[in-house]
């Protein structure tokens, strides 16, 4: 390679254009003339750089080969694993483009939120760094658990158990297939979902009841309208049920803190709610229960 770089320099036309530089040079005023000659020096200079450049970059080490790189979280099983492509047939590291091309690669596959950036490592090395869709709310179908993240983004894969995510708990009541991973899942009962998981969430009494799902399967009052949308499922099997969702209430419905204070009325004769099947913290001023055994007490 270094061979045909010294033959191009040495075929190039040096007797004419020193003659053209002689020419200028005598033409001009003395005092003009170092400026002529350094003129001409940076003239061969720039040349010279570009033969450099152009040596360079096309040294097969620079290329970039088609890359294909494995993406999921450590937690994710098999099913859940995407393939990042990048194709770049005769591209090398100094392409302009390669940074972005190589980017909106990473930024296609579902489990990428954002790519914080991406390093060019000479002569052979791409370094890309980004950031991971993270799982809130695991959704509960009959084939198995379906993620989603905070904006409500399908992550890859369907699982025989709801892996670790931001909220612990499930959400049943999704009707609608779930889209293509990476896309957003535009079903009320998943919006509703991500809103009850996160109250819960920040609810300490909801937590300390170990709440562990939410049932949407009335949402709307699609099966029964007298009945409660909401419905919190609790570790020992007693169903909360709540009413309607915090966000969507009716004219003479109990705010949030009122149901709170309607459960606590129960949980002051049933602690933990033990010995119940369920009960109803809809209405203002009021409670009911429903034993799990053939005796109750009626909350006072």
């Amino acid at each position: 390679m270094l061979g045909k770089f010294v033959s191009r320099l040495r075929r190039l036309p040096w007797d004419r254009m020193a003659g053209r530089v002689g020419k200028l040079a005598a033409a001009c005023r003395p005092g003009f003339t170092p400026l002529v000659f350094a003129a001409s020096f940076a003239f061969v200079v720039i040349l010279v750089h570009r033969e450099v450049y152009s040596f360079v970059v096309q040294r097969p080490r620079f290329s970039v080969p088609p890359m294909r790189t494995a993406v999921a979280p450590a937690w994710a099983d098999r099913q859940g694993v995407e393939t990042v492509r990048v194709d770049a047939p005769g591209a090398t590291l100094f392409d302009r483009d390669l940074v972005e091309r190589v980017g909106k690669s990473f930024e296609s596959c579902p489990w990428v939120r954002k790519v914080t950036s991406v390093e060019r490592v000479f002569p052979d090395e791409l370094r890309v760094k980004f950031e991971y869709r993270r799982p809130h709310v695991a959704f509960r179908r009959s084939n198995g658990f379906v993620v989603v993240d905070a904006e409500g983004v399908r992550l890859p894969g369907v699982y025989a158990e709801p892996p670790p995510c931001d909220r612990k708990v499930a959400v049943v009541g999704a009707v609608s297939l779930p889209p293509e991973p990476g896309r957003v899942w535009n079903d009320p009962a998943v919006k509703a979902g991500l809103e009850m998981a996160d109250y819960v969430h920040r609810t300490a009494l909801l937590k300390r009841l170990e709440v562990k799902e939410v049932d949407l399967s009335n949402l709307g009052g699609r099966i029964d309208p007298r009945r409660s949308e909401v419905a919190l499922v609790t570790s020992n099997g007693c169903a909360i049920y709540w009413g309607r969702l915090p966000s969507n209430p009716r004219f003479g419905d109990p705010t949030p803190a009122e149901k709170i204070e309607n459960l606590r009325e129960v949980m002051a004769v049933y602690p933990g709610l033990g010995g119940l099947r369920g009960v109803k913290v809809c209405f203002r001023g009021s409670c009911a229960v429903e034993p799990s055994e053939a005796w109750a007490r009626k909350p006072r």
